[in-house]
């Protein structure tokens, strides 16, 4: 292990707030602080002097309260210009802008929101709540290299100051955890800061909106993950890999339409003691309710017996990830109620689920078991954020005992953190399928590369956005995309134009038609 500590020097403005103060605090256990340096009032970007109604909301023992860098930074000693050039990084808080000029060969780190305004200007989420986006952003920015270390999406609604605290929290331990990435040659690949941000309205904004504050407070709209709809499961017989290129076959065959007003999604496979292809899957009513993990047989005819009910006593059971351990295929289900994880080995007569055992007890959304690097892992999402907030454990078997990871939560973010499928690798590179959430309505999944995975760091890409399956019966999204063997299961939202069995039909039409015409 690499003993070195990182010597760290601090850049502040004259207010620093109480998240801010906590993030030194966490890089004492980490770095060497060598201390902190005020900035000319000239240079610095004070808070925004919101207004008292806001404010008085705000509350005055909130982390967004602000502190004077002497009271907040006690036992610290201020240092000069000179001994800040012999720093490795320079952190800047409480206003200082990280655009002021270099010094020695440090890189210079900041907070920052999605329009590139200081990250002490205004309480995380705040702006994004008044003018009714969906989703807020908040990040640390390299400003020396033009890269975003770490950033965190997450979904804005009725919680406005409970979703704030959420977010500083969650910033707060983004410079020590990037310390120790460093220091254990933890480097993935950059994110590049984007030239062009999204722009919010300045100071005169806010005189505007206190007019609307108590009306819009508690009424932002609804972020949540949306399960209504007319869902169905279809097959792609290509192995996952192929979603990875741009062009690849996207020719899904869908499974004959479910009965009215029901719906089919998640599916994940295994293959039964004949060697025939099955599907576990959430069943449930369009609009969501009465959710039960069943189990069809895809055929190559596209003709079905009716499922099989496989584990009807969870409320709301769903996301049946389905892994191969010991040599049977189990699926993993998460009681919510119970707020537990637990193993449930198919029956061998393909009847049901056993009652199995509880791995985890902990309540996760969209649990994914998989192996990697000599470890299990366990990944999902959490309360409060399910759509953004990702977990993950690690076991040296599949049964247990799980360890947190050290840096969970791993990641906060509603564009690609929910698991949406079954890890694969492709090429000796490990891929994680991943819901992205920003719209809810419009559902679509990112194959992400998983660039760093141990029990101390992780680290992942983005690389493919599958928006759905277009021109077909329910291309109008998607949410899962699971790989068993050579064949990829997929869900999708049913098209206002085109119905399972006309969509199905007309590909076999036009290839009888080519073979007539030759």
């Amino acid at each position: 292990m690499n003993a070195r500590r990182t010597r760290v020097a601090l850049s502040v403005g004259p207010y620093l707030s109480v998240w801010e103060a906590e993030a030194v605090t966490a890089l004492f256990a980490v770095a060497d602080v060598v201390g902190w340096r005020a900035v000319n009032e000239a240079d610095a970007s004070a808070p925004l002097r919101l207004p008292g109604s806001i404010r008085k909301a705000i509350g005055e023992e909130t982390p967004f309260r602000a502190v004077t860098p002497i009271k907040a930074l006690n036992g610290l000693s201020p240092i000069s210009s000179a001994e800040m050039s012999a720093a490795e990084i320079v952190l800047h808080l409480g206003g200082s802008q990280p655009d002021s000029p270099s010094v020695g060969n440090a890189r210079h780190w900041a907070f920052m929101h999605a329009d590139g305004t200081n990250g002490s200007a205004v309480p995380p989420a705040l702006r994004e709540a008044l003018l009714e986006a969906t989703h807020a952003s908040f990040m640390l920015a390299d400003f020396t290299s033009k890269q975003i270390l770490h950033e965190i999406v997450t979904p804005v609604d009725d919680e406005l100051l409970a979703n704030g605290v959420r977010i500083a929290e969650f910033a707060a331990a983004w410079p020590a955890q990037r310390v120790i990435e460093e220091q254990h040659d933890l480097e993935c690949a950059p994110v590049e800061l984007a030239t062009t941000l999204r722009r919010f309205p300045t100071i005169g904004f806010w005189h505007v909106m206190m007019r609307k504050w108590r009306s819009l407070w508690g009424s932002a709209p609804s972020a949540r993950l949306d399960a209504s709809g007319a869902w169905n499961i279809g097959v792609l017989h290509q192995p996952v890999h192929v979603l990875l290129q741009e062009d690849g076959s996207r020719n899904v065959r869908w499974l004959p339409n479910p009965s009215k007003g029901r719906s089919r999604m998640e599916p994940f496979g295994y293959f039964d003691a004949e060697g025939d292809l099955n599907a576990l899957f959430r069943k449930s009513a369009e609009d969501g309710s009465e959710g039960l993990i069943a189990r069809v047989r895809p055929k190559v005819d596209n003709i079905l017996k009716r499922s099989r009910p496989m584990l009807e006593r969870e409320a709301e059971a769903a996301f049946p990830f389905v892994a191969q351990i010991d040599g049977r295929p189990c699926a993993v289900i998460s009681d919510l109620e119970k707020s537990e994880v637990r193993i449930m080995p198919i029956h061998n007569d393909n009847s049901g689920l056993e009652e199995g055992r509880v791995i985890l007890s902990e309540a996760l959304h969209a649990p994914s078991l998989f192996q990697h690097a000599d470890l299990w892992w366990l990944f999902g999402t959490r309360s409060p954020w399910p759509e953004a907030r990702l977990h993950g454990y690690h076991a040296g078997t599949p049964h247990g005992p799980f360890v947190e990871h050290a840096c969970s939560p791993m990641k906060c973010d509603a564009r690609n953190s929910r698991p949406a499928g079954t890890p694969f690798v492709h090429e000796g590179v490990l891929y994680r399928p991943a819901l992205d959430a920003t719209d809810p309505i419009h559902l679509a999944v990112w194959l992400n590369r998983v660039d760093l995975l141990t029990p101390i760091a992780f680290r992942e890409t983005p690389v493919r956005r599958i928006d759905g399956f277009p021109a077909t019966a329910y291309g109008k999204g998607v949410r899962t995309i699971s790989s068993i063997g050579e064949v990829t299961l997929v869900d999708g939202l049913r098209s206002p134009v085109l119905d399972g069995v006309r969509a199905n039909a007309s590909r076999g039409k036009s290839k009888s038609k080519k073979r007539r015409s030759r």
